[in-house]
């Protein structure tokens, strides 16, 4: 089923009847747009849960940054106790635990960047489809508002007398 887009919705106008529009057009064209929404709402809380996620993920390399900081802080304070080839030795792992804790900050940094990249790509989308829903809205108001205006002038048919009706017809 091809999907509706709201310009189609803006542009769409339904067929005149005797006494104003299609009422089987009209439902089923809001049960197009029921459908729409329907898809854009399933595909919102996806996009939404996603970003739970990703926020879930950022939470956890940052804590593991934190805890690399950490375990440095007491690898450099453990070889300043160590004297001779043990100061040595330890000095050899605290250099390999920075380049390591550098990689893994980079990483975390990047991965970091990219999380709050896909959050301001999540708003975007939001208010996107904040803006598509309130022009759908403004125009269910237009075609409601537009058939109020058509049953206020189909009103003068409906007090013909019998004799006239009898005359015209």
């Amino acid at each position: 089923m091809s999907k509706i887009t709201p310009l189609e919705i803006q542009n769409h106008r339904f067929s005149r009847k005797w006494k104003g529009i299609d009422p089987v057009e009209v439902e089923s064209f809001f049960a197009l747009v029921g459908e729409e929404i329907e898809d854009l709402t399933r595909a919102k809380a996806e996009l939404e849960s996603r970003l739970r996620g990703l926020e879930a993920e950022n939470a956890e390399h940052r804590e593991r940054e934190r805890t690399l900081r950490d375990t440095l802080l007491s690898a450099q304070r453990a070889s300043e106790d160590i004297r001779g080839a043990a100061r040595k030795e330890a000095e050899l792992i605290v250099q390999q635990a920075e380049d390591s804790s550098e990689r893994l900050t980079h990483h975390a940094l990047q991965r970091s960047a990219e999380i709050e990249k896909a959050i301001e790509d999540l708003k975007l989308q939001r208010a996107r489809f904040r803006l598509e829903v309130q022009k759908l809205i403004d125009l269910v108001g237009q075609v409601l508002e537009m058939d109020r205006r058509e049953d206020e002038k189909d009103r003068p048919l409906s007090y013909m007398t019998r004799k006239e009706k009898g005359e015209t017809g």
